[in-house]
């Protein structure tokens, strides 16, 4: 019998063994429930842990759903550059948009958690590093001499585009397969881009 028939067997593995079904359990929670009703008492149920392991690997509740908050940035940052965008800067911003709305499509739960059901505060690294690419689109297209707006302005305006879209068809108000979502990317960036 190899070694990952028998399970973990060293100190660390079992650790890190014990570590993933902490994180497993609380996001399964996170996306079922949502952050206002995680408590350490259903991640111990679910993941067979006492709340000193919790505290032990994670320090607190607030730092475990940080840290699957950033993994699910990291998947979403990782979905935008996962196929290289156009080279055309505002043909990057038309991708992106379709892509970030891809994004909330194909992932509905982790979305909501990341962008509809969180407590306003500072984003994780990987949601900054999602905005930061946003911005430096922006400041390509603004580098062209192109784009009506602000740079960070224009960044707020587009990201209420895609995310209202993307938050009224995961709602059903807009269909995806209809030109809704099209028409509304291409009204802002023809307010947006010269």
């Amino acid at each position: 019998m190899s070694r990952s028939d028998t399970g973990p067997t060293t100190r660390a593995e079992r650790s890190e063994a014990t570590r993933r079904a902490i994180l497993q359990a609380a996001d399964d929670l996170l996306l079922a429930k949502g952050e206002e009703s995680l408590s350490i008492r259903r991640i111990c149920d679910r993941a067979g842990v006492t709340p000193p392991t919790i505290y032990h690997h994670f320090g607190s509740r607030q730092r475990l759903i940080e840290r699957i908050v950033d993994d699910h940035f990291a998947g979403f940052d990782t979905w935008l550059v996962e196929r290289p965008g156009p080279a055309d800067p505002v043909d990057a911003l038309r991708w992106g948009f379709d892509r970030y709305v891809e994004f909330g499509l194909a992932n509905p739960g982790p979305y909501r958690l990341l962008f509809d059901q969180r407590t306003p505060g500072s984003p994780p690294p990987h949601g900054v590093s999602a905005l930061d690419r946003l911005r430096r689109g922006m400041a390509a297209v603004d580098a062209t001499g192109r784009l009506r707006l602000p740079v960070d302005e224009s960044v707020l305006v587009f990201w209420s585009a895609m995310h209202g879209v993307t938050s009224l068809a995961l709602l059903g108000a807009v269909k995806a397969d209809t030109r809704v979502i099209t028409e509304v990317r291409e009204a802002i960036l023809a307010r947006l881009v010269r």
